[in-house]
């Protein structure tokens, strides 16, 4: 079985799947790995690097897909860049597929005939979700900088946003910084430039997500609210015993109306819950204008996103250039589909030290039930009852 890493396609998406040490281990185990040109470029990872550790490096796209079986990648195929073409019945795709989103996707990935394995299905024995959780980790703590950086350095101009004097240096400070920030180790300087001191953050989802940004946001002073349904998650989060936290099974309407940061980071296997509706939001907006950060975007999204002219935009995204947009109730929106792209490196070297041992086992054939249990759709059927739910499908 060929391994093949080809450079993701998606718009701004700079991780690369497997960096150059975890190809050294694949190689040495005794795998043929093939990487796409430029393929870790993003992640600061060069294809002399590659080809050092044992890869060979191939010229395009059509490439990789014509010679490699195992199709190891981050982001879903992009059915708008025609990336589904490449793929034959042949194919295992390994990767963060998220169907449930999109119907084309899913449609596409039928009529391939191929075998999708999702990252985010991955589910040990313990519950955990390996691939997934440290992504989440990510996206929790960037939400939390997030959360800071907008409130002291964004401004709203007519429809737009434009930020302050200095925003690019803060921004620059925590992403060089992220490998701490994403510990709660912040140094004081960072504190001081991203304070929301006794500003009322309330986050939906107590998950990997939630409980990050929770963290973050209460080393920024602010005053959290957890809301999350799970009655043993709720316990697990109130013995952290942050600061100024509190967990709730419901959100409270008087806390929605001051709250200056609403996070959404609700998903549970199947599309996000829609945890507040559009007349709430114009309701609790009314009070306060807020700063509202969609991390479950992937899946659908938490929160209703009303442009500027009042339309319902569900496919309106930033991106980790340009993250926020403003709604039509003059709150701060930020929606961005691939948040651990911010710190590329990062994401990469985390993700791709877990991926390479599942990659071993695939190959090897070794049964590994949560892989099983992870095949999303194979051989033009889908299997996934999530995913049969999203889209109403007839199988």
């Amino acid at each position: 079985m060929i391994i093949g890493i080809p450079r993701e396609v998606k718009d701004y998406e700079n991780r690369v799947a497997l960096t150059p040490r975890s190809v050294s281990s694949l190689v040495g185990s005794g795998s043929k790995v093939l990487v796409e040109t430029q393929a870790g470029a993003k992640s600061g990872f060069s294809d002399d690097e590659y080809s050092s550790a044992g890869a060979t490096v191939v010229g395009s796209q059509a490439e990789l897909y014509g010679k490699a079986d195992l199709i190891v990648k981050v982001k879903e195929i992009q059915v708008s860049k025609s990336e589904h073409e490449r793929i034959r019945p042949e194919h295992t795709i390994f990767g963060f597929n998220h169907f449930e989103s999109s119907r084309e996707l899913t449609d596409a990935a039928v009529r391939s005939r191929a075998t999708f394995i999702s990252f985010e299905k991955v589910v040990d024995e313990r519950g955990q979700t390996p691939l997934l959780m440290p992504m989440s980790r990510i996206a929790g703590t960037v939400s939390g900088i997030w959360a800071g950086f907008f409130h002291n350095y964004a401004f709203k101009h007519d429809k737009s946003i434009r930020l302050k004097t200095g925003a690019d240096q803060v921004k620059s400070k925590f992403v060089e910084g992220f490998e701490h920030i994403v510990n709660v180790s912040i140094d004081n300087e960072l504190k001081r430039m991203l304070s929301l001191h006794d500003k009322m953050a309330v986050i939906f989802g107590g998950g990997n997500v939630g409980e990050m940004a929770a963290r973050v946001c209460s080393a920024l002073g602010a005053k959290v609210t957890i809301v999350e349904k799970r009655e043993a998650r709720r316990k697990y989060l109130q013995e952290l015993k942050l600061p100024k936290c509190s967990v709730a099974a419901v959100a409270d309407r008087d806390i929605l109306r001051g709250a200056y940061v609403i996070i959404g980071s609700t998903y549970d296997k199947e599309k996000a819950d829609r945890v507040i509706d559009e007349k709430l939001l114009k309701e609790v907006s009314e009070m306060r204008k807020k700063i509202i950060i969609d991390v479950a975007v992937d899946q659908g999204g938490n929160f209703p996103y009303i442009n500027p002219s009042g339309e319902y935009s569900p496919s309106s995204t930033g991106t980790i250039l340009n993250p926020a947009q403003t709604d039509y109730f003059g709150n701060i929106f930020i929606r961005v589909p691939n948040i651990p792209s911010i710190v590329p490196r990062y994401a990469s070297t985390t993700l791709s030290a877990i991926i390479a041992e599942y990659i071993k086992d695939i190959v090897n054939n070794v049964p590994r039930p949560e892989l099983v249990r992870a095949i999303s759709i194979k051989g033009g059927k889908v299997l996934d009852e999530a995913i049969i739910k999203a889209h109403n499908l007839k199988q």
